[in-house]
């Protein structure tokens, strides 16, 4: 018969259309963080920056570096500073026998600043690098904390807190559309420096 009505079919259309609905809050990519930047901030002043060895606050051996290295590449790629070679700036943290980047006083930024030619410093954390995986779905979650000192006076003049997690909804649904954790930290390196432009 043309039309006839399931008993019970109405709602269970109904609960896979709210679930639709609402997979896409559960699901994001978008990156969500905290964002400041020095009132008095003129980027102009700044030409060329080092990103210093990052923090590593996870379980991933070389996630710190891993995260380093696409932001230094990025920081080159976008055009927005000069970023020196990650070996001069390794060597230079070596020969000033800094040891917890994460504590330097305004004396010694100044000091390696002077000694790598630079107007900034970039430091900061790796809070997060893990790839769950939920059947054949790859996770990514990756969160990072960043600042940019200003070599002459020590003062963060740009810092942001920012992470990138889960999935696409349809990776979620279809197994479509798979973010690597590369690409994951690609994309939010990408995310947390557009806020400098």
């Amino acid at each position: 018969m043309i039309g006839r009505i399931v008993p019970g079919g109405t709602p269970r259309v109904l609960a896979v259309a709210w679930t639709l609905f609402l997979l896409p809050a559960c699901a994001t990519t978008e990156p969500m963080g905290s964002l400041y930047v020095h009132p008095n901030a003129d980027w102009s002043n700044y030409q060329r920056v080092a990103v210093l060895p990052l923090e590593n606050l996870t379980n991933e051996r070389y996630a710190a570096e891993r995260v380093r290295e696409v932001l230094n590449v990025e920081l080159n790629a976008q055009g927005l500073f000069e970023s020196l070679e990650l070996g001069e700036v390794n060597r230079a943290v070596r020969t000033q026998n800094l040891v917890n980047l994460t504590e330097l006083g305004p004396e010694q930024t100044t000091a390696l600043g002077e000694a790598l030619g630079v107007q900034a410093l970039l430091m900061g954390s790796v809070m997060e690098f893990d790839e769950r995986r939920t059947g054949t779905v790859a996770l990514p979650d990756i969160a990072i904390s960043l600042r940019m000192i200003d070599v002459e006076t020590g003062v963060a003049i740009w810092a942001v807190t920012d992470a990138r997690a889960g999935a696409k909804l349809s990776t979620r649904l279809f197994g479509i559309g798979e973010e690597s954790q590369t690409e994951a930290t690609v994309r939010l390196v990408r995310d947390v420096l557009g806020t400098l432009e």
